[in-house]
């Protein structure tokens, strides 16, 4: 073998050795995070709110709830159907939050029950305006919804209770009463929780819209007194949300107008008993995205008042923007506020986050 030939034969079996030695060695791919929603650092009110898998939160008329480093917000499961001629309450979903921004889909606590169409809460009915307090002598986180029976209309509201071990649920479905009154019953309503535990139900009277309050029983699932008059507050008062602050309670309303927002009602007391003194309209400033300003609330009615845990005098203020024709599409306008000289107002923000405390 001459040298031209050796040295074609040497490169020829660097080649194979170096091709057969690569084909043996695995080859890495790098793996990539996965895909659960990007996290957030603002609130953007009136905007599509998603939660952390990245989709659009589905949780209406809610409360918010608080326990152990963690916020719970329970609302209404919005089925995608039109509200006016079709059925659109799936139930109540819960989502988590630590730091009220990012929520993670904790899932349905109460579902309409699709398989019993005798039952109170039955595919079909309407299961509105959940809130969530604990009862400390039961044990029980028990919910209370306005409920309106499948095939029955709106003319005579219920309200519905349901009951679970833990927060997260699943609750189970108790009961229903008549509030207010025995001809119509309720509408909207706000619950109140003393410290002592004594539990408050406020609402409107539906057979003439007079705002009326009641307090519950020891176990909270029934009312324990008559419903009387709330003097002062306005007759056709919706969307109620109540909280205290030394010595005053405060209540943040709507008025009646279907689904259309209108303007935002305001009272305070020095007891919980009345009278109620009228504030006047809260609101300050004009949605962008709206065009609606304190005469339409933004574009969004009241239905729960939030205290930031673990902060002094640090709360938000939690409105429904509907879109009864495409629920699922309905969204949130969340905005915060502090209470100064035993008052408060609400202040247009495009994007907010707990900062804003910072400087106001």
């Amino acid at each position: 073998m001459n040298f031209k030939s050796f040295f074609r034969f040497f490169a020829l079996f660097i080649i194979v050795l170096t091709f057969t030695r690569c084909s043996k060695k695995k080859i890495e791919i790098p793996t990539l995070p996965p895909v659960t929603g990007s996290s957030q650092t603002d609130i953007y009110p009136y905007k599509e709110w998603e939660d952390t898998d990245g989709k659009p939160i589905n949780a209406h008329s809610a409360g918010v709830y608080f326990e152990n480093g963690f916020y719970y917000w329970l609302g209404e499961s919005k089925l995608n159907f039109n509200e006016n001629t079709s059925f659109a309450d799936g139930g109540v979903a819960v989502y988590k939050s630590k730091d009220l921004i990012n929520w993670q889909n904790m899932g349905l606590v109460l579902s309409v029950d699709y398989n019993n169409s005798q039952s109170d809460i039955s595919y079909g009915c309407r299961i509105q305006r959940p809130k969530v307090v604990y009862n400390a002598s039961t044990k029980k986180y028990v919910m209370i919804f306005k409920l309106f029976l499948k095939g029955g209309g709106v003319e005579l509201g219920y309200n519905g209770v349901a009951t679970a071990d833990k927060i997260t649920g699943p609750f189970t479905y108790v009961s229903k009463f008549i509030a207010a009154s025995p001809v119509n019953g309720s509408g909207d309503f706000a619950l109140y929780q003393a410290p002592n535990g004594d539990l408050y139900h406020f609402t409107v009277r539906k057979s003439d819209r007079v705002f009326v309050k009641a307090k519950m029983s020891d176990d909270y699932l029934s009312p324990a007194t008559a419903y009387v008059p709330c003097p002062g507050i306005a007759s056709n008062t919706e969307g109620p949300a109540i909280f205290y602050k030394d010595g005053i309670y405060h209540l943040l309303a709507s008025g009646s107008s279907g689904w259309d927002p209108n303007p935002a009602r305001y009272y305070t007391s020095n007891s919980i008993d009345g009278p109620w003194t009228n504030g006047g309209n809260p609101c300050v400033g004009t949605n962008p995205l709206s065009g609606f300003g304190p005469e339409k609330t933004f574009g969004g009615q009241p239905t729960f008042i939030l205290k930031v845990e673990g902060a002094d005098n640090q709360y938000i203020a939690l409105c429904d923007v509907w879109r009864p024709t495409t629920p699922t599409k309905s969204t949130y306008i969340w905005l915060p506020f502090r209470v100064k000289n035993n008052k408060f107002i609400l202040t247009w923000l495009d994007k907010w986050n707990l900062t804003w405390f910072n400087n106001n």
